[in-house]
């Protein structure tokens, strides 16, 4: 028989376009999940350290307002010491004191400057002074904290307002701008015990203070944390004065110069502005939580967070971050995801272009060899045909002969036999796969030749319509099945008839074919084994090599079909059922 010719497998190319779409479709997706997720994540991190950077500048204002609060009262108490020391060098009655002594005494007790103060009317005034511009200053314009503790004093009752500090006569103001000389911040004391008829006020630069807080201060953590050797991620912080910064509050302000309490600045600095920092802060004071912003300052993009902070009042830590590095590595990493992606989807394409032509080449191998079981099994079958009918002649001529010498005997015995041998091969042609066709009829000319009765039941299978590849699978299953019967009924050491039957059903969508011999029975300890590769029950005989039912097993199990084995004295039979 000459081979057809094998045609080269076909890519169609509308697949192939349609693949690269829901590729390329795929890659877009994961290269937006990825963006999305990796920016949320490198944003995360980012918010997570200036979450811990605001959480130590909190930490360190609490710790750093005890300090600062214990210098400052020290330096309060060295101001007393002065009082009381200047007191014991000046007159009691201050008509008698002059301006010039209290510069000499301000030098040699190491403070800036004393004033001498004392009831004018309803006021209370700087009378003498080391610093001209403190003489003849009133103070009844000054906080209720100021001019009550003022009149406390010179009533001498104990101090008893909110703010400063209080001791045995004797009141230090909180440091704060000078009125008389806006350029400096001081810190004042006051002493009047009933001795003399003014109260001493000895008061000193915050010099000594500031360099307090510029050293071990807020500011000095804040420097570190922006200008250190460890990278926070911090451009700038500033700790906004709330009433001040939201203009909730005027800021007092003389000869150009804003009131040390009244700055919006409370800590840190602020030249990172941008419009919406006011609405931040509000939000944050109204929410106590933390909020955020990404905003563009000359041309560079940066994150921006405040966070809510109890301190004497509420304060609102203000941080900004470089956000150039989040976009940088975001697109770094999607250039990588885009190359890493790119060259996934192009090996991708070519894996699938391949199999494409694998698929083809093996549909074509499959074509062709289910074309040679057909062309093989119903030539077979038809040159079978083709022989009963080449005799059919001689059978009439037989026939006539026998009647004509009046051997009725043999002629009933002769006919018979023509009968049953023309009912067996139109069973077979009524069976309505072609393939299954021709092996049972391949398989009557072997049972003839080994001298082993086979007969066989199909019915139902006009209805049945297999594709090529199941049919092919389903010649296999049969063939082997019917081959092991032949081997069991070859070896049999019974004395009767060696008898093979194949039954093949269909009922609703399960077809079930059961082959059936009369040889030995299998022992109960070796069914169990009689599906794996390479075992047989038959192989002292030579006649297997073990590998038929193994292939019926894999066959069967690939169509999730079921394979059930049962053997006694009288037969052993084979029933395997497939879902059509």
């Amino acid at each position: 028989m000459n081979k057809l010719h094998k045609p080269k497998p076909k890519i169609h190319l509308r697949s192939s376009i349609f693949i690269l779409m829901i590729s390329l479709i795929i890659v877009l997706l994961t290269d937006s999940v990825f963006y999305y997720y990796t920016k949320r994540m490198l944003t995360s991190e980012l918010e997570t350290k200036l979450q811990l950077i605001a959480d130590n500048v909190a930490i360190s204002i609490k710790h750093s307002k005890t300090g600062e609060k214990y210098v400052e009262n020290l330096i309060g108490q060295n101001l007393r010491t002065a009082s009381l020391a200047a007191q014991y060098r000046l007159d009691p009655d201050i008509e008698k004191v002059k301006n010039e002594e209290l510069t000499v005494l301000s030098k040699e007790l190491l403070i800036d400057h004393i004033t001498l103060m004392k009831r004018s009317g309803d006021d209370i005034i700087g009378y003498k002074s080391s610093e001209p511009k403190e003489i003849n200053m009133s103070t009844k314009t000054w906080s209720r904290d100021w001019f009550q503790a003022f009149n406390q004093l010179l009533d001498t009752k104990e101090t008893s307002v909110e703010s400063g500090q209080s001791l045995p006569h004797y009141w230090s103001g909180p440091m704060n701008t000078s009125m008389s000389n806006p350029q400096f911040v001081d810190k004042w004391g006051y002493y009047y015990d009933g001795r003399t008829n003014y109260i001493l006020d000895p008061y000193v630069h915050d010099t000594f203070f500031r360099d307090y807080q510029r050293e071990t201060g807020v500011d000095a953590v804040i420097n570190e944390m922006i200008h250190g050797y460890t990278n926070h991620g911090a451009k700038e912080i500033a700790v906004f004065n709330t009433p001040i910064f939201l203009k909730q509050q005027e800021q007092y302000k003389k000869e150009g110069y804003t009131w040390f309490t009244d700055r919006e600045i409370l800590f840190g600095s602020y030249t990172m502005k941008d419009a919406r920092d006011q609405e931040m802060v509000q939000a944050v004071m109204h929410s106590k939580q933390t909020k955020q912003l990404i905003t563009t300052i000359n041309g560079e993009t940066y994150l921006k967070m405040f966070f809510p902070l109890q301190l004497d009042s509420p304060v609102v830590i203000g941080l900004t971050a470089d956000y150039e590095t989040v976009q940088q590595s975001i697109q770094q990493q999607q250039v990588n995801l885009l190359i890493l992606i790119g060259s996934t989807a192009l090996i991708a394409f070519i894996l699938v272009i391949l199999s494409i032509r694998f698929i083809n080449r093996n549909r074509e191998e499959t074509a062709e060899s289910i074309q040679e079981v057909y062309v093989d099994h119903i030539g077979s079958l038809f040159r079978s045909m083709k022989e009963q009918r080449h005799d059919f002649n001689n059978h009439v001529a037989t026939i006539h002969s026998l009647v004509h010498l009046k051997e009725y005997t043999e002629l009933d015995r002769y006919t018979t036999e023509i009968i049953v041998e023309t009912t067996a091969l139109n069973d077979i042609i009524q069976i309505n796969v072609p393939a299954l066709c021709a092996i049972v009829q391949s398989k009557v000319i072997q049972a003839l030749e080994r001298k082993i009765t086979f007969s066989h039941e199909v019915s139902n299978l006009n209805q049945i319509n297999l594709g090529a590849v199941k049919a092919t699978d389903l010649v296999r299953i049969i063939s082997n099945l019917i081959d092991n019967a032949f081997d069991a009924v070859t070896v049999s050491k019974k004395a009767e008839d060696k008898e093979v039957r194949l039954i093949g059903v269909l009922e609703g969508n399960v077809l079930t074919f059961k082959v059936i011999n009369n040889g030995d029975p299998i022992p109960s300890d070796r069914l169990k084994r009689l599906f794996e590769p390479g075992f047989s029950t038959k192989q002292e005989s030579g006649l297997h090599a073990g590998l038929g039912l193994s292939i019926v097993k894999k066959l069967v199990d690939k169509y999730d079909g079921t394979v059930h084995v049962s053997s006694s004295e009288a037969e052993t039979s084979f029933t395997i059922s497939i879902v059509v």
